[in-house]
């Protein structure tokens, strides 16, 4: 983010997500608390065990060791600071942090005012400004702060300065490094001499804010969230890929299926064709020898048939006949014609009785066969 729009913010973020910061992780103390309270007695001791910190105090002749959390602890141990290494043995060493208490008299506090702005980077400003607030320049201390209030009207911020002479912490370091214990934070008593204080006097190169097996924890758990990310991404491509195969196989088969019934409409038609045609031909050849028959029983004996033509819709009688004129009314009369003329005039035979004569007819065509 570019420098001048990261300035622009910060007076934003410190009057208005600040405040929201504090509040969340107030609630999610108290939150957390609440629900831990309810758990159940053997998983609250399990979680407890876990969740465990080493406080250690020093004094002239002793180290005071005891167990628990910030809020409350029990003490377990008290080593002389005489003790040989075999007193290693009986340390506690599962602990989630070591935590070192510094004494009362090692620890000082000031109280400072400050420009809003100088939240950004507190740390740094105070290390540049070490040597204004305390009688110690900044490389011969061990230093942390407390944000005790804002007030963004004027702009002021007010910070609990909290520092202690190098020496003095390396000196009760090397005492509990003897040991064989790794401190993860120092800090000391508040004025009330029960609550601990939320800072840590380490510089940042001697913090050690987890444990091995916190880390440990933490890259399973975050080995197991990217399977759980390739599991939910691939499951539903597996599933989708088997409806794909499921679906195809499907497909084969209906379409297999539409080419047999394809196959047999195709076979049906050819059939009905067929029949079709063998009923056209048998019903044509039957007609035209009923054509025959019906012209020759409605003609007059005094009537010669010189020519006799049928089509599929008409037939055509050439010949001579003595009555002419009464052949339309014979062929009108019968149930296969209809529609009977002369094509042409009629003609009477020199030397005869009988007229020369073409007549035509249209074909009635029955439905049924």
């Amino acid at each position: 983010m570019n420098v001048d729009v990261r300035r622009s913010l910060h007076p934003l973020r410190i009057r208005y997500a600040a405040p929201v910061l504090s509040r969340v992780r107030a609630f999610w103390s108290w939150w957390s608390d609440e629900i831990f309270a309810i758990l159940p007695s053997n998983l609250r001791d399990a979680i407890e065990q876990r969740r465990q910190k080493l406080f250690i105090e020093s004094d002239d002749d002793q180290l005071h060791l005891s167990l628990g959390s910030w809020g409350s602890r029990r003490d377990v141990l008290q080593i002389p600071l005489t003790a040989t290494e075999d007193g290693n043995s009986k340390l506690p060493r599962d602990a989630q942090q070591t935590i070192l208490l510094m004494p009362e008299g090692k620890v000082l506090t000031r109280s400072l005012t400050l420009p809003l702005a100088a939240e950004e980077n507190l740390r740094e400003v105070l290390g540049f400004e070490m040597d204004q607030h305390t009688p110690f320049p900044a490389a011969k201390l061990y230093y942390d702060y407390l944000v005790t209030g804002r007030n963004n009207e004027r702009q002021e911020l007010y910070v609990d300065l909290v520092y202690s002479p190098r020496n003095e912490v390396d000196a009760l370091l090397k005492k509990v490094a003897a040991y064989n214990l790794e401190v993860d934070v120092a800090t000391s008593r508040g004025s009330d001499r029960n609550n601990l204080r939320s800072i840590n006097l380490l510089p940042q190169e001697l913090r050690r804010s987890r444990r091995m097996n916190l880390h440990r924890l933490n890259v399973a758990l975050a080995a197991l969230c990217a399977v759980i990310l390739v599991v939910a991404i691939t499951v539903p491509i597996v599933q989708k890929n088997r409806a794909i195969v499921i679906l195809e196989e499907q497909v084969r088969i209906a379409s297999a299926e539409a080419r047999d019934g394809n196959q047999v409409r195709r076979d049906l038609e050819k059939m009905a064709e067929a029949s079709r045609f063998l009923f056209e031909k048998k019903r044509s050849e039957l007609m035209a020898v009923q054509l025959v028959e019906e012209v020759s029983t409605i003609l007059p004996d005094h009537t010669w048939v010189t020519r006799l033509d049928i089509s599929a819709t008409e037939m055509q009688v050439q010949g001579q006949s003595e009555a002419s004129a009464s052949l339309i009314a014979l062929v009108e009369a019968s149930p296969l014609f209809e529609n009977a003329s002369f094509r042409s005039p009629v003609v009477q035979v020199p030397g005869t009785d009988a007229d020369r004569f073409h007549l035509s007819a249209d074909i009635v065509r029955s439905e049924e066969p």
